[in-house]
């Protein structure tokens, strides 16, 4: 009987949405350490649902949209909002920065959305 829990390689592929496995880089095309301007292609449609605001274009829009979603969903009682103003905080922290502490706090932050869309999905269901 197959089991349910997925193995290393299936959380990897639905947690990065590609086949590189975790940390190595191997097969990577740079998604593992994108830009604020990949992480509004990914989630800013979700973020827009539940802010009720045309999708953000800007990082400044992203990052406010990251907080008011935040507080929507907590306020809801999903399980990991919370770390949607962490993400909010992060990013506006590497506004001002470059080189590596930028990526360090982009990075951080997009560990911290990997969930945006199970979280959506859910308050989804609940509205």
């Amino acid at each position: 009987m197959p089991s349910s829990t997925p193995t290393a390689q299936q959380d990897s592929e639905r947690v990065h949405r590609y086949t590189c496995t975790i940390h190595d880089g191997d097969g990577c095309d740079g998604h593992c350490h994108p830009d604020v301007a990949t992480l509004i292609s990914w989630y800013a449609d979700d973020l827009a649902f539940v802010t009720e605001e045309t999708p953000a274009a800007t990082a400044e829009a992203f990052i406010s949209q990251l907080g008011t979603a935040g507080s929507r969903l907590e306020d809801a009682g999903i399980n990991g909002a919370e770390d949607l103003e962490t993400a909010a905080t992060y990013l506006n922290d590497a506004a001002s920065l470059t080189g590596d502490a930028q990526a360090v706090l982009i990075d951080r932050a997009r560990k911290l959305l990997n969930f945006v869309t199970d979280m959506v999905d859910e308050y989804r269901d609940m509205v």
